[in-house]
Order: C-alpha cells, then sequence, then structure tokens
C-alpha cells in the first residue's frame, strides 16, 4: 500500500471519528438545553436505595448522552456535601447503564437518510424563530451528523480488510482479549469518550475489519479508559469526591475482570441477540453494561466500605462553604441550580443581620450589633465566590431564560450585599449611639421597630418569591415596598415635628435620619429583588429607574 493511501486512511478514520464527537458533544448540549431543568430534578432525588440511584442515573445519562458528564456533576456534589458518597455511587451504577444508548443508536443502519434529516434540521433549525423548535432540529442534526460519521469511519476502515498485518493483528488481538482491552483503554483514555471509542468499534464492525471477540475485549477497555477524566478530576477534592471518582474506577476495572476469562462464552451469547455484527457489538456494550451495574447492587455497601479504607476520613474534614462546586459547571443547568441555592442562602443570612440589626438599636443589644459586623465579612466572601462561580457558568449551554435567570442572579446578588452593608451600617450606628450615650425618645423606638418591622417582611416575601418563583409573592413584595416608602416618610416628618418641640435631642436628628434612609434602601434592594423575579419569569418589565446602583 502507498503511502498517500495509507494516510487518506488514516485521515478518513480520525476525521470521522472527530465528526463523530463532535456530533456527540453537540447531541449532549442540545439535549442539556432541552431536559436540563429536569435532569436537575431528577438528580436531586437520589437515595441511599440503589435501585432509585440506578434509576435516577440511568435517566440522567440518557438525558445528557454523557456519562462522564454525569460522573463529573457527582464528584461536584459530593464536594458540596449536596450528595453523600453511597448516594453518588448508586447514581454512577446508572450512569454506566445510560451510556450505552449511544452505541444502539449508531449501529442502525439506516443507509444515505441521514443526508435529508441532517438538510432538514439545519434549515428547520435556521429559519425557525421557536426556541424549541430550534433545540430539537439541533438533536436531530446532530444525530445525523453521528450516521454520517459513522459511514466515514467505515469507509476508510473497508481498506484495512485486505491487509495482511491488520488481519494479524486482529487475529492476535483475538487470541488474546487482553491486548484489545489495553488498545480499547488507550483510546477512551485518550479521547476521554467510551461512547466515541465503542462507536469506532461498531464502525470497524460494519466494515467487516473485527470480529465479534475483539470487539468485546476493546468495547470492555473502553470502559475502564473512560474513568481517566474523573480520576483527574478528584485532584485536589475533597475525600468524599475523591472516593467517588475511585469507586467509578473500581466498579468498570472489577467488571472487566470479571468477564475478562469468559469472552468467548460471553461472544456467543451475544451472537443469539443479533444477526448483523454491528448490532451484536451494540448489544455486547450494552449488556456488559448492564450486568456489571446490576451485580454492584449488593455489593455497593462493600464498595464504599472499601472506598473509605483506601481514602480514610481525616481529621477536622472538609466541611462545605458553599451549594456549589467547580466540576458542577460540566453541566450549566445544575451548576445554575446550585447557585440559586447558595444566593437563596446568603440572603437568609443578610435576614438574620437585619433583625439582630433591630435588636441592636430597638433593644441597645451591643452583642447583636457585634454579630451583625462579624457576619458581613462572611456575606460579603460568600457574596463574591459566588458572584465568581456565576461568571464562570457558560452561556451557550443554557436555554434563553435560563441566560437571563444567570444575569439576573447577579444582579440579586449585588442586591444581597448592599443589604448586608446597610445592616452593618444600623449595627455601627447602635454601637456608636451607645459610646456616645446619644438619647432616643420611646416614640422614636417605636418607630424605628415599625419600620424594620416592615422592611423585615418586605425582604421575607421577596426571598420567598425567589424560592417559589412565585408571581404573587414578588408582586407582593413590590406591594410592601411601596408601604416601607410611606411609612419612611411619615417617620421622617415625625421626627422632624418631635426635633421642633424639643422632644427629641438635636444630636440624635443625623442617626436617626441615617437609621431610616439605610433601612428604606433595604426596601428598595427587596423590591429590585421581586422585579428580577418578575422579569425573569413572568414578563413584568419594570418601568422606570433601577434603585441597584444606590449605596449607601
Amino acid at each position: 500500500m502507498q503511502v498517500i493511501d495509507t494516510v487518506a486512511i488514516v485521515f478518513t478514520i480520525v476525521g470521522g471519528l472527530a465528526l463523530f464527537m463532535y456530533g456527540v458533544k453537540s447531541l449532549s448540549d442540545s439535549l442539556a438545553k432541552i431536559t436540563g431543568p429536569r435532569v436537575v430534578k431528577i438528580l436531586e432525588k437520589a437515595t441511599d436505595n440503589p435501585v432509585k440511584g440506578m434509576g435516577v442515573g440511568t435517566a440522567t445519562t440518557i438525558m445528557t448522552q454523557s456519562s462522564s458528564i454525569t460522573v463529573l456533576t457527582l464528584i461536584g456534589m459530593v464536594n458540596a456535601g449536596i450528595m453523600t458518597f453511597r448516594q453518588s455511587v448508586n447514581v454512577m451504577l446508572g450512569s454506566e447503564i445510560g451510556t450505552t444508548i449511544t452505541a444502539q443508536i449508531v449501529s442502525f443502519n439506516i443507509g444515505l437518510a441521514y443526508f435529508p434529516l441532517i438538510a432538514i434540521a439545519f434549515f428547520v433549525g435556521f429559519l425557525s424563530k421557536n426556541e424549541k423548535v430550534k433545540f430539537v432540529a439541533k438533536v436531530a442534526f446532530s444525530l445525523g451528523l453521528l450516521f454520517l460519521a459513522m459511514d466515514i469511519m467505515a469507509l476508510g476502515i473497508e481498506p484495512l480488510v485486505n491487509l495482511p498485518i491488520f488481519v494479524y493483528l486482529i487475529n492476535t488481538f483475538g487470541q488474546n482479549p487482553l491486548f484489545g482491552v489495553l488498545i480499547g483503554t488507550l483510546i477512551s483514555g485518550v479521547t476521554q469518550s467510551s461512547s466515541a471509542t465503542t462507536s469506532l468499534v461498531i464502525a470497524f464492525g460494519k466494515a467487516g475489519a473485527i470480529n465479534l471477540e475483539t470487539a468485546i475485549a476493546t468495547v470492555l477497555g473502553a470502559n475502564i479508559g473512560t474513568t481517566f477524566l474523573e480520576l483527574f478530576a478528584a485532584i485536589g477534592a475533597t475525600r468524599p469526591a475523591k472516593r467517588t471518582a475511585l469507586a467509578q474506577a473500581m466498579i468498570n476495572i472489577v467488571g472487566v475482570i470479571i468477564f475478562l476469562p469468559f469472552i468467548l462464552p460471553f461472544a456467543e451469547l451475544v451472537r443469539l441477540t443479533a444477526l448483523d455484527l454491528a448490532r451484536q457489538i451494540a448489544n455486547a456494550h450494552t449488556i456488559f453494561n448492564v450486568l456489571v451495574s446490576l451485580l454492584f447492587i449488593p455489593f455497593v455497601g462493600a464498595l464504599v466500605w472499601f472506598c473509605e479504607r483506601v481514602i480514610p476520613k481525616k481529621e477536622g474534614e472538609f466541611k462545605p462553604r458553599h451549594f456549589f462546586d467547580e466540576k458542577m459547571l460540566n453541566f450549566a443547568q445544575l451548576a445554575l441550580r446550585e447557585a440559586e441555592r447558595e444566593v437563596t442562602s446568603i440572603a437568609d443570612k443578610t435576614l438574620t443581620m437585619l433583625n439582630l440589626s433591630k435588636s441592636a438599636i430597638v433593644d441597645e443589644n451591643l452583642n447583636a450589633a457585634n454579630e451583625v459586623l462579624d457576619l458581613e465579612d462572611e456575606v460579603d466572601s460568600y457574596c463574591d465566590e459566588t458572584e465568581l462561580f456565576i461568571d464562570k457558568i457558560r452561556e451557550e449551554d443554557l436555554a434563553e431564560r435560563q441566560k437571563l435567570w444567570r444575569i439576573k442572579l447577579l444582579n440579586i446578588i449585588v442586591d444581597i450585599e448592599r443589604i448586608g452593608d446597610m445592616t452593618n451600617n444600623l449595627a455601627e450606628f447602635s454601637i456608636r449611639r451607645s459610646t456616645d450615650q446619644i438619647p432616643f425618645s420611646e416614640k422614636a423606638k417605636e418607630e424605628l421597630a415599625e419600620l424594620f418591622e416592615k422592611v423585615a417582611e418586605t425582604y421575607v416575601t421577596a426571598i420567598k418569591a425567589m424560592k417559589q418563583k412565585s408571581e404573587l409573592l414578588a408582586q407582593r413584595a413590590v406591594e410592601l415596598e411601596d408601604e416601607v416608602d410611606v411609612l419612611e416618610r411619615k417617620s421622617k416628618r415625625a421626627h422632624i415635628k418631635r426635633t421642633s418641640e424639643g422632644i427629641c435631642a438635636p444630636e440624635a436628628d443625623v442617626m436617626f435620619t441615617e437609621m431610616l434612609r439605610n433601612l428604606e434602601r433595604i426596601g428598595d434592594h427587596a423590591d429590585n429583588i421581586a422585579y428580577d423575579i418578575l422579569d425573569t419569569f413572568f414578563n413584568h418589565e419594570r418601568i422606570g429607574t433601577r434603585k441597584r446602583a444606590l449605596k449607601f
């Protein structure tokens, strides 16, 4: 064979593989945009029950078409303390099953039907203005690319069938399956995709360039190679997250070790499932993954025990500060959901600060004031870290409403941080009032207490609206903020009157007015949060200038 022919064959096969991997990535991204919110809800239902956990992992991987994304997301969730290590193992067993769907799809022989599929899907997506239609068209387009890539790879492989050296190597691998396992591990480790490796093997099958025994050995190796990325991702992670990566590697390695001595009888069993070699390879992949997952169900406890012994618990082991971890960025929808949970958690902290600042001013509780000052630094740090995390969430992986919500969350963080700043101001006022012995009349305290209550009610309602995505609560928060404005003006007029009548000391004038101003601004920022909810989920656009830019 001439050198130019060899180069052409190599580039045809590698080019087809590259196109296939692009198609898988495009399919995964498109499915994630369509099914993302549903996948997040499914993952949050993960339990200690192995069967239910497997169902979660299978459904998640089918909907994302990527076991690597599922496992990396699990590592992130364990790292953030959202999921236990045992729960992640259950989900992981299901992901092993879900990842076989791609091989089943591409083993179909649809002839040249992928050309009209690609053409129709492209123009429908290009011309349509409907976001869901665009996503569905992209899914169809990606599937067309997968079938095209399979044909390209098979076309490049066909000339190899007549090469004596190639026939010799295939026969050698067939006699010693360990070589096939090593080749599959290497290819999968380089491509970081067991689906790509398995589909390449199926393409060899379509070209008649491989026997079933060698194909099975290579597919087994692909399952091992795909664990490299997860093991690498666990470096620097918490110990529970490292255990998660180790567990996935153990599941695949032990599964291969169990099956390796029985490849010949296993191949005979698989031949009974289909006449077509490509389908037989896909079926072997599916049967292997399903059986390994089922075999591990009774031994999940033992696997957890083993991983915990290999990576033992460390004294003072990491306690998560956040609901998120950077490995969640592999699945943008989940990252956005956990960022939202973190934002609501920070909002709850600032609500605590608001209540403490009320106790500091109305009850003259200096301990409460000092607690506010301590919490303010914590809130600032959490806001900064959460903002950086949200900035890293890839917009292109989100649907349009999710893109808008990502931006709104960044705005809400600013509002929450400002509220923290203002409660800090109020606490400092209470300390200064105590130090300088500035008196407030009983009436002034009553008015401050009333305004505090109204502001707290407004903020609580806005936070609940954010948690529940409630239009009714968001609108109620807007109404309450109007009441805050009225009450603030009323208190200011009453204070001016008391000062002119000599009831309130002149030295209390500026401090009391500033307290009113800070409370009113807290109401403004709660109002901003409410409008962000209305704008994102209910298409209520705010009229007039936003109050977010104000900082006091």
